[in-house]
């Protein structure tokens, strides 16, 4: 073990909060199921202590338990989100050449959002070249039904996603221009799969106009989505809809890479 890992273990060991964490970087060095004997003299953590964050972790999945031998090796959604995790970073690889192309024809902040169930995140994020900028942040997530990324990756999921989230998300207004009627979105879907590209006009924070285009999958699914993001007074409707094409292009381009690596 390296020594920033054991200088990062040591400060984790300290934090409540953390132990889990340290518990999962254990488990996931771990070739073979382990005790809570091994993870204690590894982690340094008392056996006790071990034992109750285990019990927490394997209540979300992140860790399992062998009752045979009594033993610990790593959840189903630990490893699920590792996956997630490594499919984001090769997004932000693949689609990294593009976000740079539309900062510097744009000057604006581009972001790239993936689905977290039914919210969007943020997983990547080029700030604006102009002196004023938007209090986005990696990992900040981010509703669906009012934002451009949202939407275009709404958009290209399959029907029966779409009902199922329409029928059970909370449709709040953040805005005037908010749309929380389901017809008027289904309406608006529609709209995003024949122009290629989707619009916030103001709907989710009252001073910010977006555009946004999809990154399908090799099957037509979005997987992530691409914007232009900026204040209304300097990035007005006309001028966002000016980068249409830009962005169709780009995000066609990251979809012709996943394509091509299938």
């Amino acid at each position: 073990m390296n020594q920033n890992v054991i200088e990062l273990n040591d400060k984790m060991k300290g934090l409540s909060s953390m132990k889990a964490l340290l518990i999962l970087n254990y488990l996931t060095e771990s070739e073979d199921s382990v005790s809570i004997t091994d993870i204690s003299e590894m982690t340094g953590l008392s056996a006790s202590t071990v034992h109750r964050v285990l019990q927490e972790m394997i209540a979300c999945g992140l860790a399992s338990k062998c009752e045979e031998s009594k033993q610990y090796k790593l959840g189903y959604e630990a490893l699920a989100m590792g996956m997630r995790i490594k499919a984001s970073n090769y997004l932000l690889d693949i689609s990294m050449g593009e976000m740079m192309r539309l900062n510097e024809i744009s000057r604006e902040t581009i972001h790239l959002i993936a689905m977290d169930e039914h919210m969007g995140i943020y997983i990547g994020k080029l700030d604006t070249k102009n002196p004023i900028g938007m209090k986005s942040r990696i990992g900040r997530r981010l509703p669906l039904y009012c934002t451009g990324g949202g939407k275009a990756l709404m958009a290209y999921q399959s029907e029966e996603w779409i009902e199922e989230y329409l029928n059970s998300a909370e449709l709040k207004k953040f805005t005037q221009n908010t749309k929380v009627d389901k017809q008027e979105l289904l309406q608006e879907l529609k709209l995003i799969r024949e122009k290629g590209y989707a619009i916030d006009n103001k709907e989710h924070n009252p001073d910010i106009i977006c555009i946004s285009a999809p990154i399908l999958d090799h099957t037509g699914k979005a997987v992530s989505a691409m914007s232009i993001s900026a204040p209304e007074y300097r990035f007005p409707l006309e001028q966002a809809l000016m980068f249409s094409k830009d962005i169709i292009d780009s995000t066609a381009l990251v979809t012709k890479k996943i394509s091509d690596r299938k």
